[in-house]
């Protein structure tokens, strides 16, 4: 696979392009962020 490949898309009205590395390297922290956001708002939820 070849991670320097542009990967195309369009947000709104504004197209984009980014390396797939890149693309990925965002998706996977964006989702590190959000389960690590749920866990400690189920901790701040559950008194602990």
């Amino acid at each position: 696979m070849n991670w320097n490949k542009p990967v195309k898309f369009k947000v709104g009205d504004v197209d984009w392009e980014m390396p797939r590395s890149t693309l990925v390297l965002v998706v996977a922290v964006t989702l590190v962020l959000m389960l690590a956001g749920g866990w400690m708002g189920y901790q701040f939820g559950a008194g602990k």
